[in-house]
């Protein structure tokens, strides 16, 4: 399944995506088609049991004056699984486009894996572009820290969790963001 979404001229979009274990995959297709188009992505993926998730994000910059600024984050337990790949492309004349992309991967069992694949295709000159990517487990240093206060292992883990997808979390509409806390409490 996969969404196409086209920016037109100065318009600015805001694309939330709160993943939960439904989907298998998810895919979207974003064109920046006219000047000043502007695209924020936001995605917060929250995978449990055996859930498994292809992420596919593909943003193209077809005009100068472009912008896109997507961050996915993932906090996975038990077996779950994602895998992110996202590519975004600066075609020529797109001068003055502005692109950043960032996935970041949270394991909270040894069994959990999880893949973050950023890409950048970048056939003009006049742009500012970047990428990052993380995938690991808690800091075992954070966690010691919190359980020498009194906390259990599990109750640190959560509140790293929740402090990790919280600049996710705090980007959301109002509903959504209550969504996502309520399935971060489960």
């Amino acid at each position: 399944m996969s969404q196409q979404i086209v920016v037109k001229c100065d318009e600015e979009r805001f694309i939330p995506l709160l993943w939960t274990g439904k989907e298998a995959e998810l895919g979207y297709e974003i064109v920046l088609a006219e000047p000043g188009a502007s695209i924020t992505f936001r995605g917060l993926l929250i995978g449990r049991s055996d859930q498994n998730l292809a992420l596919d994000i593909k943003v193209r910059h077809e005009a100068p004056n472009t912008t896109s600024d997507v961050v996915v984050k993932a906090a996975l337990s038990d077996m779950a699984k994602t895998d992110i790949t996202c590519l975004t492309t600066v075609v020529p004349g797109a001068k003055g486009a502005n692109a950043w992309l960032a996935a970041h991967i949270l394991l909270l069992s040894n069994k959990a894996k999880g893949l973050a694949i950023p890409s950048l295709e970048i056939l003009e000159n006049d742009i500012k572009a970047g990428h990052a990517t993380t995938v690991g487990q808690p800091s075992e240093l954070e966690l010691f820290y919190m359980m020498s206060r009194g906390l259990s292992r599990e109750v640190a883990k959560q509140l790293l969790m929740q402090g990790f997808l919280e600049d996710i979390i705090s980007t959301f509409p109002p509903a959504l963001a209550r969504r996502a806390a309520k399935e971060l409490a489960l």
